[in-house]
């Protein structure tokens, strides 16, 4: 997909979904026993990427994680980045990602979906845009319609959601909000 078409799809866009470990993450996962005994996996976010999550909310975009994982602390920050459907535990992502749709109300060219690996293909050929982080597999990078240049967890979702707040004409809300080219 070439530039201009590109930007006719964002606009389009009303949900945007990803996957967590490799997106949202570096895709690290680290392992720490409790005192307990039990053990508890720790990821990291990145604060760019956790901040965009929260304007496309803000700016009315519904967003979402379908993860084949399924973390406690995950879940617990993206309730507090305005996630509004978040799918852990399930590698059927194709399944999920239709019914997500049909609770949210879209046609899935109205969706943009942001994957890193195999299991992330079907459902990027189902949506209007399918994104692949620059460090994803390179049979993903394929199915994509769009392949940032950032990492997954280093500012991939962030750039995502600047071209799609941007593209919408929603991106001089941002800025205004920070005095940034103008007054509020």
């Amino acid at each position: 997909m070439g530039p201009a078409a590109l930007t006719r799809a964002l606009r389009r866009i009303k949900l945007v979904l990803m996957d967590v470990d490799g997106v949202l993450t570096d895709g690290l996962l680290f392992y720490f026993i409790a005192t307990d005994e039990s053990l508890v996996e720790l990821k990291g976010f990145n604060a760019q990427d956790s901040y965009s999550l929260m304007w496309l909310a803000e700016c009315g975009l519904m967003t979402g994680v379908i993860s084949g994982r399924r973390s406690d602390g995950v879940e617990a920050r993206l309730k507090m980045l305005k996630v509004r459907f978040i799918v852990q535990g399930r590698l059927d992502k194709k399944d999920v990602f239709r019914d997500i749709c049909r609770r949210a109300g879209c046609d899935p060219g109205e969706t943009l979906f942001i994957g890193d690996d195999f299991q992330d293909v079907p459902v990027m050929r189902e949506v209007g845009v399918a994104v692949a982080v620059s460090n994803a597999r390179p049979e993903v990078k394929t199915a994509a319609h769009w392949v940032t240049h950032s990492h997954g967890g280093r500012g991939a979702v962030r750039e995502v959601a600047e071209r799609l707040l941007k593209a919408q004409a929603l991106w001089p809300r941002i800025l205004r909000r920070f005095e940034i080219g103008g007054r509020p």
